[in-house]
């Protein structure tokens, strides 16, 4: 993105992840100003848009596309709405950044890269923990050789989430809405991460089944993986457990390398050294 003054931005979608992590986030960004803002409820978009000194609030997504003052949107609707969104997004010179999942399928994700592409503005995921300065740490280690060659890369991951109909965010467990279960949502920010550490995936497999929740998708997932480099990988992801481990482990011949809970910024650096 070029140009002078700050990158002016829509939200559609104010959920809990825009609360948490992004309505703030670009507030408080020099180079960013909040301009609008698109909730179909009406009354939560004003407190949405009160909270967070929003000027303009859409209760339909296709006039906050519309408005001519915004330059990039950033998307955190239901999966099922990623692509039209974007597609819309495209059509009128606007950037993205896309919540994930991307979209339903993999038919879906090339639309919308080729959509922006051809458009010449940029389409970007919202896959923030390869950012991450553990995470940084951890591919300089991996990279030099501290650890040896790399066996494995472990990850177990969960949210308390107990979803319940007409609860904001039910959309997770609906397979219509969300693509998925627990995989899709939790565990898809920790395969972003396998594929940044250790590159492409050769062979999956594994399983996913709905055990504990009363709703269509998965509310647990164990995945196994072999990278063309030769190592494994194995993710467990879950959906209503009241503590998340976090665990994030990278196995070499030389050592270990543990970020647990990931999301505390700490690294433990294990040799025999």
């Amino acid at each position: 993105m070029t140009g002078e003054g700050p990158i002016r931005w829509g939200i559609l979608g104010c959920g809990d992840v825009a609360r948490r992590r992004v309505a703030g986030a670009i507030a408080e960004d020099p180079g960013s100003e909040l301009v609008a803002a698109c909730r179909r409820n009406a009354e939560e978009l004003e407190q949405f848009c009160s909270d967070f000194s929003v000027p303009r609030g859409y209760t339909d997504a296709a006039d906050l596309i519309g408005d001519l003052d915004i330059d990039a949107v950033y998307i955190a609707t239901p999966v099922d709405r990623h692509l039209a969104q974007t597609l819309a997004c495209a059509a009128v010179g606007k950037h993205v950044l896309c919540e994930k999942p991307m979209a339903m399928s993999v038919e879906e994700c090339d639309q919308m890269i080729a959509a922006c592409d051809g458009a010449g503005v940029t389409l970007g995921l919202a896959y923030y923990r390869r950012f991450y300065p553990v995470v940084d740490r951890i591919r300089e280690l991996i990279a030099g050789g501290r650890i040896g060659k790399v066996f494995s890369i472990t990850a177990v991951t969960a949210t308390p989430f107990e979803f319940r109909p007409g609860e904001d965010g039910y959309w997770r467990v609906v397979l219509e809405e969300g693509g998925g279960g627990a995989l899709m949502d939790v565990g898809s920010h920790r395969l972003n991460l396998f594929l940044d550490l250790l590159g492409p995936i050769t062979d999956v497999s594994g399983y996913c089944d709905t055990i504990a929740g009363d709703f269509s998708a998965d509310d647990a997932a164990v995945l196994s993986v072999r990278f063309a480099g030769g190592a494994l990988g194995n993710l467990q992801c879950y959906f209503g457990v009241p503590v998340d481990p976090d665990e994030f482990v990278v196995v070499g011949t030389g050592g270990r390398l543990v970020a647990t809970p990931l999301n505390s910024g700490q690294l433990v650096i294990e040799t025999a050294e």
